[in-house]
């Protein structure tokens, strides 16, 4: 039986630029930060939101993974879940982050779009 979803991975050109924007910014906790194989060049570098057990891979854009740099700079295929959306995007902001325009309401919800340091969209709900 499936009883979670272990990481999500997001392609980045600068794993140690998008590990700080992550802790620094978003306050994800560092997870794994290792060398992938001996002598790789490569980092296994995963992070989370506190208590949360789904980890966030920061992966690098290698040549084996050319096929995905269309995706980056583009929204991502996951959201981040906050308990005050209007609180969370004016703390993020003053940290620097930026913002694809206003938290936007809808019927269905309220989202913002967030842009990590690589480029990459991220839905913040």
């Amino acid at each position: 039986m499936i009883t979670s979803i272990a990481t999500v991975t997001v392609f980045v050109e600068d794993q140690q630029r998008a590990k700080a924007f992550y802790t620094e910014k978003l306050g994800f906790t560092l997870i794994n930060d290792a060398e992938i194989f001996p002598g790789a060049g490569m980092r296994w570098i995963t992070l989370a939101p506190p208590g949360c057990p789904t980890e966030l891979s920061l992966f690098p854009m290698g040549e084996q993974w050319e096929h995905y740099r269309e995706a980056m700079g583009k929204p991502q295929c996951f959201t981040l879940h906050c308990d005050d959306l209007m609180a969370t995007c004016q703390e993020l902001s003053a940290k620097g982050v930026q913002f694809l325009g206003d938290p936007q309401v809808q019927p269905w919800g309220s989202f913002a779009i967030l842009v990590d340091s690589e480029g990459n969209q991220i839905v913040l709900a």
